[in-house]
């Protein structure tokens, strides 16, 4: 009897244990300073203060890889590739190989509308920011004549990298920071948080509904600083390109930072592209291709499931609009 006794109440404690408590998740945010912008994570946790040491693992990869891959340091890891000796295979880090692949992919499959390796062109623009002058043609042509995708080769199961032409340069500006984005996200919904939103600059990366939401309210910039419509997004990534933050005027032109491959300077059209797609690594590169082309369109075509949307200042240039931009709704 005595045993039957000490049973019943562990058979009772058993039994209100198994009844599901309602999980309560809260919103916790944080941000550093990266990539000359501000990352920003806002993530819904059950418990804030294992939710905040994710987040700033998340932020320790996403460093570690603006390390590696920016070409304003000289001692990086990307500037130590190209100028490593022409012809000689060089060993890169898992991530630096891989967002250099893609970009590489990307420059072909967009017939180098997108090109991470106008890196001698995106310099000269910056010394046109600073200086407030033109390069001249000569300077130009030198410039050009040090880009493209066929002086760099790849070895996928080596995972080595050579470079095949002296001077040229990688300008990653265009993918990095989707690339960054996506690797703090993926780190986050390891960790057990789908519930997360990623801003980069113009990059977003976003996970689950937040509780009690049809989505992540999204309000894209265009030509001005406040949004005027806003979408509910989620499980996907999109990113908006265009000259709101970085231009210069030289001789009455305005040059967007956004390189024109067919002129080897920036852009002096002014518009604003987005692109709705999975992941931003895609979403960030091909957002300033859809700038760039003369025809978007046919990057819709090319890649099943993007939706994009590119809005012309000039009015008399009809904008581009498909998939999910269609259902946009007005904002405040």
């Amino acid at each position: 009897m005595m045993r039957l006794v000490l049973l019943f109440p562990i058979l009772v404690l058993a039994a209100c244990r198994s009844e599901e408590t309602p999980v309560v998740l809260s919103r916790i945010e944080t941000q550093r300073p990266l990539m000359g912008t501000l990352f920003r994570i806002i993530t819904y946790a059950e418990e804030g203060k294992a939710g905040h040491a994710a987040m700033e693992e998340a932020l320790d990869l996403a460093e570690d890889f603006a390390d590696r891959a920016t070409d304003y340091d000289r001692r990086s890891e990307l500037n130590q590739l190209t100028e490593s000796r022409v012809g000689e295979p060089v060993q890169v880090s898992p991530e630096l190989y891989d967002v250099i692949a893609l970009g590489v992919k990307l420059a072909g499959d967009t017939k180098g509308i997108f090109d991470p390796t106008l890196g001698p062109l995106t310099h000269l623009w910056r010394t046109m920011r600073r200086t407030g002058a033109k390069p001249d043609a000569e300077e130009l042509a030198a410039a050009r004549e040090r880009c493209g995708i066929e002086f760099l080769k790849l070895d996928d199961e080596a995972r080595t990298i050579t470079v095949l032409r002296e001077g040229m340069q990688l300008d990653l500006g265009g993918i990095a920071k989707g690339f960054a984005a996506d690797l703090i996200f993926d780190h986050l919904k390891s960790k057990g948080y789908p519930v997360t939103l990623v801003a980069v600059a113009g990059d977003l990366r976003m996970g689950d509904s937040p509780p009690d939401k049809e989505g992540w309210t999204v309000g894209l910039r265009t030509f001005n600083l406040t949004p005027v419509k806003t979408m509910a997004l989620s499980n996907c990534a999109v990113s908006t390109s265009g000259d709101l933050f970085q231009k210069v005027e030289i001789g009455g032109e305005v040059y967007s930072h956004l390189i024109n491959p067919r002129t080897g300077l920036g852009l002096t059209t002014r518009r604003a592209a987005s692109v709705i797609m999975a992941e931003a690594k895609f979403t960030d590169p091909l957002a300033t291709a859809a700038c760039l082309a003369d025809d978007p369109r046919q990057l819709f075509e090319a890649w099943a499931g993007m939706s994009l949307r590119v809005l012309y200042e000039d009015p008399e240039i009809p904008p581009v609009v498909t998939g999910e931009f269609q259902e946009e709704v007005p904002g405040k």
